[in-house]
């Protein structure tokens, strides 16, 4: 479960260097069933069945015409928004489709592939997933604020490509079809089973289903952009600065107030923000919020308690492991997730080793006497950082 995997046979390299921001990429595979390891017709079924799923995160749409919640959830219902499976499913079958979000939170093989996805990128990732009746388009044509991959489960759908007209938009200038009409259509795609197509946020495309049904799974990626690293330039400024915080010149809503006579200060404030201001600090910042919000994988960790850890154990760092050193003069910490895990600072080569290497005995590690080696083991696998393997 990595990106080089979802991306073959396709090396990653040039899907960054050719495809990344800049283009769609149809990548057709040769395995009709790969993507089924992660989702498939029945465990969405089985998931409808036996949860209580709800709006807003399950809900039914028609390229056809407009559906209201009331026509397919219960009106007053505890949870709120409760679906009403047969109502649903008789939409369905009149040509609906049934759109369930972050169902990475709830299947374990959709939640590997976005922490394989945000351990490369930098940058967090949510799923979509789409079950649409044979012949059916669920969404008008419209853009995404955010880059998608999408993964044809099952099934396919035809896929008709336009014009961008805003490059790379931001999540405010999310598609608005009271604003945003398309061109003309530039090409069609058709996505069938194994298949992957990367669509860059901006680029207008609407999904039509063939004669059977298909399934798909979208893993969209929410990440940061150098805006972000701007207004963080600007804001830090301005805590440091109180010529930033001054008030605007008296008057300057009023008729006739000369705004060229502004323009020096401006520019001045602008030139002080380039001279003064640096991404390392930012970036620094932008990582930690990342990676104390990532919720991590902490899946195993009740039946590895039980198992009794020697110098002879075998040891792994967790797949997809993200954390962050952090250290003063007599600790380093380790971010992971929203835990703050605190060490001697003697210990940091030993920490290092353990999370930045493959598999391992414990004997093995650096720095540290035997039972130092056990205390640091233990406490990493409590954490959740590392798992035990049954052999090398």
């Amino acid at each position: 479960m990595s990106f080089e995997w979802l991306m073959e046979p396709m090396a990653p390299a040039t899907f960054f260097a050719e495809y990344y921001e800049k283009a769609p990429l149809l990548i057709e595979g040769k395995q009709p069933a790969k993507w089924e390891t992660l989702l498939s017709i029945d465990v969405v079924d089985q998931f409808l069945a036996t949860t209580t799923p709800c709006r807003p995160d399950v809900f039914l749409v028609d390229a056809a015409r407009d559906l209201d919640p009331d026509d397919y959830a219960f009106a007053d219902s505890s949870p709120p928004g409760r679906i009403d499976l047969p109502r649903a499913y008789q939409l369905f079958d009149e040509g609906a489709t049934i759109s369930i979000s972050q169902l990475h939170e709830r299947i374990a093989p959709l939640a590997d592939v976005c922490r394989a996805l945000e351990k490369t990128f930098s940058a967090h990732f949510q799923t979509n997933i789409y079950l649409s009746p044979p012949n059916a388009q669920g969404f008008k044509t419209h853009y995404d604020s955010h880059d998608v991959f999408v993964l044809q489960v099952s099934g396919s759908k035809v896929w008709t490509l336009y014009d961008a007209q805003i490059a790379l938009p931001l999540r405010g200038q999310a598609f608005d079809p009271d604003v945003h009409t398309p061109g003309a259509p530039t090409c069609e795609i058709t996505l069938r089973a194994g298949d992957l197509f990367y669509c860059p946020r901006g680029l207008f495309h609407s999904a039509r289903s063939t004669d059977e049904t298909s399934l798909h799974i979208t893993l969209g990626l929410i990440g940061k952009t150098w805006a972000d690293v701007m207004l963080e330039a600007v804001s830090a400024a301005c805590l440091e600065s109180p010529a930033l915080r001054a008030n605007l010149p008296v008057g300057y809503a009023n008729a006739g107030f000369d705004a060229a006579a502004a323009e020096p200060i401006f520019r001045e404030m602008l030139d002080k923000i380039a001279r003064e201001a640096y991404v390392a600090p930012i970036l620094e910042r932008l990582a930690e919020d990342f990676v104390t919000s990532r919720r991590p994988a902490l899946g195993g960790g009740l039946a590895q308690r039980d198992v009794e850890l020697s110098l002879e154990s075998w040891i792994a760092p967790r797949p997809d492991l993200l954390y962050l050193l952090r250290e003063t003069d007599d600790e380093v910490m380790v971010l992971f997730g929203a835990s703050e895990i605190r060490f001697p600072r003697f210990v940091r080569g030993a920490i290092v080793a353990v999370l930045e290497g493959d598999e391992f005995q414990v004997r093995e590690l650096p720095h540290l006497d035997d039972e130092g080696k056990l205390v640091l083991v233990r406490r990493l696998l409590k954490e959740g950082m590392l798992v035990r393997k049954k052999c090398s």
